[in-house]
């Protein structure tokens, strides 16, 4: 974005590419490029050597996602410039003419307007359609057409205005509804040949028809849903657009593979996040139009909203593993994610990773004078008063003590243990384990809230950001990670007191450092040693 001396309100600019400027000069564009939370911003502009046109907003997130949209929609018609012409069946054009009818929708479904704008524009685009009239403004999706429609129709009844005009003596379907075909085919990537545009332009004209109908009844108070609206084939049955291969169907057959081999739900969970904030950028799931380009323009939308590392550890892992494992099972050419490089900016520690004395006793203190919130989920308030007190006691995963059940509560080698069971849930290392409950939690009365639940999950289910966000409330450092801190804890306290790092690594599920620390097993009661050395940690009253 650039901007204007004098002006707080950022400007759109593109340059466009040498190769095709000579062919797109003069051609005018219809932009639609409104973020979900944003009114409706229409622009319509005129290529030139370049793009440029306000942003409208002086807000710098919504310009932001008007400058995305807009960009992305003049890289689709910069693209279509130098593809090959298709043909399309009558079916697939009044599939694709639906989208001009639910773009209309989109823009005024809430807020309609009043009626007489669209008595005009329907009288405008039917005289248009049924040629009898010549150079009819474009089709406006912000209608503000009352003084054209009456300086052609006058101010009397507009049905009959219209059809005292004779019909067929005109041919003004590209001068009224051009702009808005074009913005359909634009948006779904399509070079439609000569052949085929004069009958989709025709339908374009309907829809928009269709759509002013509706809106004027919207705008009337009737909400009543619109048959027209139904008689739409959907757009993703358009051959010429349907994706031979998408992302997220890359995704799952990964998946299916991965599954079988041990991958845990949470590695899913992760690299689906990713994948989908991939589709989302890019507007299409086709994973063969995928280009390092997109996979670079990701990139650089990503950093503007997370750092270096998460986008490096937390969204590249999955994109890059699905795509590669595309690759080597023969479903696409090449990876476009291995064009993106990424240095973690390196990280200065000036604290401890794990909790201190005073931030544990904080957060003891809080969760055990936590109460049940107004219309709060009774699970949800028990895993904010225990699932940091286990984590405290174990140095299990936030995650791993939220999936415990009643049922993984239970008595082993004379000792009370948790079951921290695959079965439950994702566990990491995929293998279960066995831990002794600490003392001090049976003191707090754990053991009775168990006994006092219902069977099944003991916390509520999707609660993990809740307790992480409760625990920040309490440890606002941010130096410090509420959801880690208690692992990178329990290893400090065993290195002071010397516990055995074999028994400590068994406790909070660590891989085994060396081939001879994997013979033999930890016992529940070697553990149990440890854990009923672990010192209580003091309550702030």
């Amino acid at each position: 974005m650039s901007k204007r001396a004098g002006s707080t309100v950022p400007q759109f600019r593109i340059r466009v590419p040498t190769k095709i400027v000579d062919r797109l000069r003069g051609k005018r564009v219809l932009l639609s490029i409104s973020p979900p939370d944003d009114y409706p911003f229409v622009r319509t502009v005129t290529i030139g050597s370049d793009v440029s046109f306000s942003l409208g907003t002086d807000d710098q997130t919504i310009a932001e996602a008007r400058q995305a949209n807009a960009l992305d929609h003049l890289r689709r018609l910069f693209d279509l410039t130098e593809a090959a012409p298709t043909s399309l069946s009558h079916k697939d054009m009044v599939a694709l003419s639906g989208e001009t009818y639910r773009l209309y929708q989109k823009i005024h479904r809430d807020n309609p307007g009043e009626p007489d704008a669209w008595m005009y524009h329907k009288a405008l685009s039917r005289a248009a359609l049924e040629g009898r009239v010549r150079n009819p403004p474009p089709a406006a999706l912000m209608p503000d057409e009352a003084n054209t429609a009456i300086e052609l129709f006058g101010t009397g009844d507009l049905t009959a205005a219209v059809n005292a005009f004779p019909a067929d003596q005109h041919d003004a379907l590209e001068d009224r509804f051009g702009l808005l075909a074009d913005w359909v085919l634009i948006r779904q990537r399509i070079h439609l040949n000569l052949n085929d545009r004069r009958r989709f332009v025709r339908l374009v004209g309907t829809a928009s028809l269709d759509a002013g109908w509706q809106l004027r009844r919207n705008a009337q108070g009737d909400y009543s849903p619109d048959p027209k609206a139904l008689r739409f084939p959907p757009v993703e049955s358009v051959a010429a657009i349907k994706p031979r291969r998408t992302l997220t169907g890359l995704l799952d057959l990964w998946w299916t593979e991965a599954k079988a081999t041990g991958r845990s739900e949470n590695t899913y969970d992760t690299y689906k996040g990713a994948i989908d904030r991939l589709v989302k950028h890019l507007g299409h799931d086709d994973a063969n139009r995928v280009t390092e380009l997109d996979m670079l323009a990701f990139k650089d939308a990503r950093l503007k909203v997370v750092t270096a590392k998460t986008l490096k550890d937390g969204d590249l892992p999955g994109i890059k593993s699905v795509f590669s494992w595309a690759v080597d099972n023969r479903k696409l050419p090449n990876n476009p994610a291995d064009a993106i490089k990424v240095k973690a900016e390196k990280k200065i520690r000036t604290r401890s990773k794990g909790f201190t004395d005073q931030e544990a006793s904080a957060i003891f203190g809080a969760c055990l004078e936590y109460v049940q919130q107004p219309k709060e989920d009774s699970r949800t308030a028990a895993a904010k008063r225990w699932t940091p007190l286990i984590a405290a006691y174990t140095g299990c995963r936030i995650g791993e003590a939220l999936q415990l059940r009643k049922e993984d509560i239970r008595k082993e080698s004379d000792q009370h243990i948790f079951d921290l069971n695959p079965l439950a849930g994702s566990i990491k290392t995929g293998s279960f384990r066995l831990v002794p409950i600490h003392p001090h939690l049976i003191d707090l009365g754990f053991l009775r809230f168990v006994e006092d639940s219902n069977d099944g999950s003991l916390f509520a289910k999707g609660s993990y950001k809740r307790v992480v966000d409760f625990v920040r409330t309490i440890v606002t450092d941010k130096r410090v990670q509420p959801h880690h801190a208690w692992r990178h804890r329990l290893k400090s306290i065993a290195r002071t007191h010397r516990f055995d790092p074999r028994v400590v690594d068994a406790i909070q599920g660590h891989a085994p450092r060396t081939s001879s620390d994997d013979y033999g097993d930890v016992s529940v009661t070697a553990m149990a040693h440890v854990i009923n050395d672990i010192p209580w940690v003091a309550i702030r009253q």
